[in-house]
């Protein structure tokens, strides 16, 4: 997504999948007993998704961007985890 193009109702529809995506991740063993970097995203996809830090109606359209792009982030790094686990 490009912030300059993305409204507001395309960031809002894009979220549900975003979060499940990194929900699933965060289901898997990826290491994260023996691996620091693998336990660290584990930690902070599970603060994005548990601890009240999902955007609401009220959050500014930047905040639910950056939001957005810290969850895509960390599915991503994440999924590259799992993916060098799993060969």
């Amino acid at each position: 997504m490009d912030l300059s193009t993305t409204t507001r109702e395309d960031m809002d529809a894009s979220l549900p999948a975003v979060v499940d995506q990194l929900s699933s991740l965060l289901n898997l063993d990826l290491g994260q007993a023996e691996d620091h970097i693998a336990a660290g995203l584990v930690r902070k996809g599970r603060s994005l998704i548990e601890h009240g830090q999902r955007p609401t109606k009220d959050t500014p359209a930047f905040g639910v961007f950056l939001y957005l792009r810290d969850t895509a982030a960390v599915a991503r790094r994440l999924l590259w985890i799992y993916a060098e686990r799993e060969g």
